[in-house]
């Protein structure tokens, strides 16, 4: 077996151990000191330290992983370059100011990175257009134009207005790290794959499975947003969407190991070099 292919299959299964750890710390906490709000307010207990490592790292994997179309592939970028975010400006605890300067340190330096990754992508894309290749492709410039205009707007933010930073990017960040997850399961439909991705259909064994999935994120917000009053709406929320991308998770990379997905996916003269599916 390919070392590109068993890679593959090493970040996929470590993104479910990631989500288990979180489930885990959380779990312990929950035990020995009751509920809190949401899973972000975990950020103040224990788990914490947990809670920081693991949407690191999950953001580290989403990058990483490449879409089985480019659409799929600007959608796990854009929640990569997100989940990090959550962690790193964490929200607001009742009553408490928040650490201002502890927060413009880890967002910055996160933005920096970011930076150097973003011209180190460009650098190479260029010079696969310099061969001839065909790039960017057109969803390549989506994601392209959406994480310049999310970095300059994190920058600008920042050096502006540091309070309102601290006191809302959190749920900002949250917001375009869930979004992005459910735009993956729709992509993976034979639908979002001839439609929105504008790619030949792939047979799935597990279609109408992934539109009950979708089915479910739109019950979980329905039925939480109704009861939005109610304190542990926010934390119900979360748990839903987790349950539901944790099984979209395990469908896929069943779907996907199990056998080598139609080249036709992928446009590989749009987008150049990848890692092989397996």
């Amino acid at each position: 077996m390919p070392a590109e292919t068993t890679t593959y299959r090493y970040l996929r299964f470590a993104m479910l151990a990631l989500l288990l750890a979180l489930a885990v710390s959380v779990a312990a906490e929950t035990v020995r000191d009751g509920w809190q709000t949401s899973i972000s307010a975990y950020y103040y207990t224990a788990a914490g330290p947990v809670f920081i490592g693991v949407l690191a790292s999950v953001g580290v994997c989403l990058v990483a992983l490449r879409g089985a179309t480019d659409a799929e592939d600007v959608c796990l970028n854009l929640a990569g370059i997100s989940a990090p975010m959550v962690a790193f400006v964490p929200t607001p605890e009742r009553g408490q100011a928040p650490d201002e300067h502890a927060i413009a340190n880890n967002a910055l330096t996160f933005l920096v990175v970011l930076a150097v990754g973003y011209v180190v992508v460009l650098a190479a894309g260029l010079r696969q257009r310099a061969r001839g290749v065909r790039w960017p492709s057109p969803w390549g410039v989506v994601g392209l134009i959406s994480t310049a205009a999310a970095w300059v707007a994190g920058v600008v933010w920042i050096l502006v207005d540091r309070d309102s930073f601290a006191t809302h990017a959190h749920a900002l960040a949250a917001i375009f790290t869930f979004l992005p997850f459910i735009g993956v399961v729709v992509l993976n439909t034979d639908w979002g794959v001839r439609v929105l991705a504008r790619q030949s259909a792939s047979p799935t064994r597990f279609d109408a499975a992934y539109w009950a999935i979708i089915g479910g994120f739109v019950l979980v917000g329905a039925v939480f947003g109704a009861a939005w009053s109610w304190s542990y709406s926010l934390l119900g929320t979360e748990i839903g969407i987790l349950l539901l991308f944790g099984l979209f998770w395990v469908l896929q990379s069943i779907d996907v190991l199990a056998r080598e997905r139609p080249s036709a996916r992928i446009d590989r003269d749009a987008v150049g070099p990848h890692l092989p599916r397996c």
